[in-house]
């Protein structure tokens, strides 16, 4: 066990060291570092970039058209109510009531026919408030975003919770494999560029 522990605290040392040369003058290792980048950096900042832009993102947008500080402006008209079994299954689900209307976009335009709609207030039939569109986002990966939803001052809680706790997690556990992505083009070019300049000294010096 004593070994192990030596072996691994060598290993960091020599990966701390391996940094420090990068930066002071050393040699990169251009061929690792490029494959590190291709096949662990992009992928893993591809995949966290897309979660913290359908999630934190997509929720961010949400609640700032709840506070009808953005998104397309229009007005919803309530026409009913349904109840909606959410949740998941072995006693995880609850039913809820969701409102649903026609919003007419204030810039003009075809109104979108019996979208979901978080209006304060009650679903009453007939209602017409001032309300904002977020368009659906097939590609997301959340659910409920494949269809156009209008908020008119309410929905906007959950989608609150979402950004300030989902966010901060993402961005921890997302902001190295992003950072790695790119910091690593740069040690390569500074590498190509440390190489190149070698080369050209060498060849003065036989001259």
């Amino acid at each position: 066990m004593t070994g192990g522990k030596k072996s691994g605290g060598k290993q960091s040392r020599s990966a701390v060291r391996a940094w420090g040369r990068a930066w002071s003058g050393g040699e990169i290792a251009v061929g690792p570092l490029l494959w590190m980048w291709l096949l662990i950096c992009l992928p893993l900042a591809w995949f966290f970039g897309h979660l913290i832009n359908d999630v934190p993102v997509y929720s961010a947008r949400v609640v700032a058209a709840g506070l009808d500080w953005s998104g397309e402006r229009g007005t919803v008209t309530v026409n009913r109510s349904q109840r909606v079994v959410e949740g998941g299954g072995r006693g995880g689900s609850s039913t809820v009531t969701h409102c649903f209307g026609d919003f007419a976009p204030a810039a003009g335009g075809a109104p979108l026919k019996d979208i979901r709609v978080h209006v304060e207030g009650g679903c009453e039939a007939g209602r017409t408030v001032a309300a904002r569109l977020i368009r659906a986002e097939p590609d997301n990966w959340l659910t409920g975003t494949d269809q156009d939803q209008a908020y008119a001052g309410d929905g906007w809680g959950k989608a609150l919770f979402i950004v300030l706790f989902m966010g901060a997690f993402l961005l921890i556990v997302g902001g190295l494999p992003i950072f790695c992505a790119v910091l690593f083009p740069v040690m390569i070019l500074k590498g190509l560029y440390d190489r190149a300049r070698a080369r050209i000294r060498g060849r003065t010096a036989d001259g």
